[in-house]
């Protein structure tokens, strides 16, 4: 039984979690050492470093046409980075290729786009497309991923690289300081990805994967903890943050989404949602247990 993973990088799109990296890789380990046959559908830039075992087709999944092949003998689709010109195009292939089951990874935007007309949904629309493709299928939404919130540029609030800053002695600087936002950590992820594609119970489901909510002075906290130094922080305000947004050409439409999201998680805080450890059996790791095994990544 082949599973199909699609591996798409960053993108700026509200909730948009990439599977090149650490998601895609752990992913793929956690399948292998089940004893699962496991292919990729990868960019050029991402066709290298995937466990032993995982046979790669370089392509991109939203010019599913152009891998065709990569469709031939699946069973099981785990769909990434699908976009809605293209979505029903992909799931057809899918299905030709014996594809019974597909668990779309989404967001939390169809949270908001439902109260948009439909031509205006990105989402929503890839969801639609798994649910009408007579396949079996399930939409996991997850939260932010910890290594990309505060490893990679464009996913903080002001879009910065928080361990390239602190490695370099800068300082963070962030609105909302307060605000909690559910982070995952990026194995966590994984496990439920595999437990949604393994288990028929989850098909026809809508699962959420939030890990547990903490604001970014908790983590810089955190990390200054476990460097065993303090780490400036400066609370700047939201028009400062939007001031940095529209200088490094961000939409307008994504400075509104952010603030608005921010503005209500610090008005109403998230509770912890106790999917994850319902689906896998424990609670989901902390951002405390996610910095012991990245520790690394902010020293210089």
């Amino acid at each position: 039984m082949t599973t199909l993973l699609t591996i798409v990088g960053h993108r700026d799109l509200p909730g948009h979690v990439p599977t090149a990296g650490p998601v895609g890789h752990r992913l793929a380990a956690r399948l292998v050492s089940a004893g699962e046959a496991v292919r990729v559908l990868a960019p050029p830039s991402e066709a290298g470093g995937w466990p032993d075992g995982v046979e790669v087709v370089v392509g991109d999944v939203a010019r599913p046409a152009e891998s065709a092949a990569a469709f031939a003998g699946i069973r099981r689709l785990f769909l990434s980075g699908a976009v809605p010109g293209t979505a029903y195009e992909l799931v057809t292939l899918a299905r030709q290729g014996g594809a019974e089951h597909i668990v779309v990874l989404s967001s939390h935007g169809p949270e908001f786009e439902i109260q948009y007309e439909p031509e205006a949904w990105h989402w929503l629309a890839v969801e639609v497309v798994a649910e009408r493709s007579g396949a079996r299928w399930t939409h996991l939404r997850p939260s932010p991923v910890m290594a990309h919130q505060t490893l990679q540029d464009g996913y903080s609030y002001t879009r910065s690289n928080w361990a390239d800053v602190i490695k370099h002695g800068g300082v963070i600087r962030e609105p909302y300081a307060d605000a909690r936002y559910p982070l995952i950590h990026e194995d966590d992820l994984a496990a439920v990805a595999v437990e949604l594609l393994a288990d028929d119970r989850y098909a026809g489901r809508t699962v959420t994967a939030y890990g547990p909510p903490i604001s970014p002075r908790e983590q810089v906290r955190l990390i200054g903890q476990a460097l065993g130094r303090e780490i400036p922080f400066e609370e700047i305000t939201p028009e400062q943050a939007a001031e940095r947004d529209r200088e490094a050409g961000v939409a307008e439409e994504l400075i509104a989404l952010g603030h608005s999201v921010s503005a209500d998680l610090l008005a109403d805080p998230m509770e912890p949602d106790d999917t994850v450890a319902r689906v896998l059996g424990r609670p989901p790791r902390g951002y405390a247990e996610w910095l012991a095994g990245n520790l690394d990544a902010f020293l210089p």
